[in-house]
């Protein structure tokens, strides 16, 4: 039986129908939400994944660098006590630590160099308190003219940095009308980057410095088998950087760990003693007196500084998941008795090298 028009229409809009459409609605609505919600979730499962996995490789990597660091303390202390028994004590440029130590672990990259810092220009030596602070003056301007001879503030540098040191300095204002302010240090320098919050020295100017400077106690003095060309001509301004190459020459073999006993000065009397030496010396006058003088220098070092290189491939695509380069400042020192039982650990860690850093700093190897 055909139902009326009307009757037809009442079925079809009846509120059972309305309240299934509502239903699936409502079904659809909870369905993409909780699509939503796991998508979300799987998200920040991702996330949370990538973040323990980077943070395990990174420490995997620091844990690496300790390891470098321990490996270059054991062969520096076993370094000491040879020269200890055997009566040789000097470190000079020719020895096995100054070269580099690559090594394959697996998936990780390790590669340790070292440097002995002692045979840098110390920027302490120009704090009051040092043995002689006026001729390390001169000595810091000569310096900044021979690593950057485009540089035309040398003698300001210097005397800024002297000003740094000097307590109570009327430079002081300089720093505090700088934006952010801040004041002199007035102290020694832990680390030679402190140099770049001195007046006037630019970026350029401290790249040109920084593989030939250091921050050591003012007491310590130049290994002169292991300084570099330039520092050792910025010491006396009758030696030519020509004279000092010369000099330095005789303290590398050419070789790694050969003829430790022959490239080298074994006492500073043998340094005094040589022709180029002497030459300068020997026009000393009482009113003009000798600015080379056996009391600034030594054969031996008790700083060093450790190079660091981490890198690590988890995945084996050839792209480094973690890249780590540090700079470790090692003081090595026997005790009173003579014996390599005293401290020997790190006193200084520098996170924020660069892989560029290496070979930048690293200036004075064996070969």
């Amino acid at each position: 039986m055909k139902l009326p028009a009307y009757t037809r229409c009442r079925v079809l809009h009846s509120p059972n129908n309305k309240q299934s459409g509502l239903a699936l609605i409502t079904v659809l609505f909870i369905f993409a939400l909780v699509s939503l919600m796991a998508i979300s979730m799987q998200q920040r499962q991702a996330l949370d994944i990538a973040q323990a996995s980077t943070t395990f490789t990174q420490s995997q990597a620091m844990q690496l660098v300790m390891s470098a660091e321990e490996i270059a303390k054991a062969g520096l202390s076993f370094d000491l006590n040879r020269d200890i028994n055997q009566s040789e004590e000097w470190d000079t440029a020719s020895e096995l630590w100054n070269q580099a130590f690559p090594t394959q672990i697996d998936n990780a990259f390790v590669e340790v160099r070292i440097r002995d810092l002692q045979g840098l220009f110390n920027l302490n030596w120009l704090h009051p308190a040092a043995s002689n602070p006026s001729l390390a003056l001169a000595r810091f301007k000569r310096l900044i003219t021979i690593v950057d001879p485009l540089f035309s503030d040398a003698s300001a540098v210097a005397n800024n940095l002297r000003d740094w040191f000097t307590p109570s300095s009327s430079a002081n204002y300089i720093y505090e009308n700088n934006t952010p302010p801040y004041r002199a240090g007035e102290i020694v320098m832990t680390h030679p980057s402190e140099l770049k919050l001195v007046e006037g020295v630019t970026n350029e100017l401290f790249y040109a410095l920084e593989p030939h400077i250091t921050a050591l106690p003012s007491s310590i003095q130049l290994n002169i088998n292991t300084t570099t060309a330039k520092v050792l001509s910025a010491w006396d301004s009758a030696l030519s950087e020509t004279d000092a190459e010369a000099l330095v020459k005789k303290t590398r073999s050419g070789s790694c760990g050969k003829d430790r006993g022959v490239a080298l000065y074994k006492t500073v009397s043998d340094f005094m003693s040589d022709p180029i030496i002497e030459a300068i010396t020997s026009k000393a006058t009482s009113t003009v007196p000798a600015t080379i003088v056996a009391a600034d220098f030594a054969v031996n070092s008790t700083y060093f500084s450790i190079l660091s290189r981490v890198t690590l491939d988890i995945d084996g695509d050839t792209i480094n998941d973690a890249d780590i380069n540090t700079e470790s400042i090692l003081r090595r020192k026997p005790n009173s008795t003579g014996n390599n039982d005293g401290f020997t650990g790190i006193i200084y860690r520098d996170l924020s090298r660069k892989p560029e850093d290496h070979n930048h700093l690293k200036i004075v190897d064996c070969t």
